[in-house]
């Protein structure tokens, strides 16, 4: 069985920037995602693109697709950035 989801609206509401997400609780310990599992995109790769392309993690998302199909991934994420920091 085979499911999708479709995020309606702006991903802002989810991810406006990588300290501040609304209602996405970073996990007390390691993360235990590296990457989207949805698109393959890892955490790595992320954080590489905003860096070297100066581009803000939605618009990171909006092109790789990372953490805007079923959005598990977006803790971890977030995690993983603000360990970056």
């Amino acid at each position: 069985m085979k499911s999708s989801f479709i995020i309606i609206g702006s991903m802002s509401a989810l991810v406006p920037a990588c300290d501040a997400w609304p209602g996405v609780e970073a996990p007390v310990e390691a993360p235990a995602m590296t990457r989207c599992e949805c698109t393959g995109t890892s955490f790595a790769e992320v954080d590489r693109r905003m860096r070297e392309e100066g581009r803000s993690v939605e618009e990171v998302s909006r092109r790789t697709g990372c953490g805007r199909t079923c959005t598990a991934c977006l803790p971890d994420l977030k995690a993983y950035l603000a360990g970056r920091r």
